[in-house]
């Protein structure tokens, strides 16, 4: 970890759990265990650019319903691309306005989600 990681990473921590302190005043309840979603997103077969992968990553985001387009109160997510073919996105699981954020059959739509975007860039394992 580098210098500037060590002060990078605990702001984005205070950024992401920012709506969790605002849930108990907004809605009277506390956050349970469960606070944070998370998806890994790998491919070896060609998305370089980072364009691809942040068009990649708001499908994905919007596909599961963690920050649907046009919706101001999503959950808040951060998108880390640690190695050149992977990709991994975190997100708290508490809207902005408070409420959990609906995760049911996720992963289906992220997989989903990635399976269109690669047949739109052409982006299939060769046969």
């Amino acid at each position: 970890m580098t210098a500037q990681d060590a002060l990078v990473l605990p702001y984005l921590a205070l950024l992401l759990d920012e709506p969790l302190a605002l849930r108990k005043p907004r809605t009277g309840r506390i956050a349970s265990e469960r606070l944070t979603w998370h998806c890994a997103i790998r491919n070896a077969t060609g998305v370089a650019l980072d364009d691809d992968w942040f068009e990649l990553t708001r499908e994905v985001l919007d596909a599961t319903g963690i920050e649907p387009d046009d919706d101001p109160a999503a959950c808040r997510c951060v998108a880390l691309r640690n190695q050149a073919h992977g990709l991994d996105i975190v997100a708290t699981v508490i809207r902005q306005d408070g409420r959990w954020a609906r995760l049911h059959n996720d992963a289906y739509f992220a997989r989903s989600a990635c399976t269109d975007f690669a047949y739109d860039y052409d982006l299939d394992e060769p046969q």
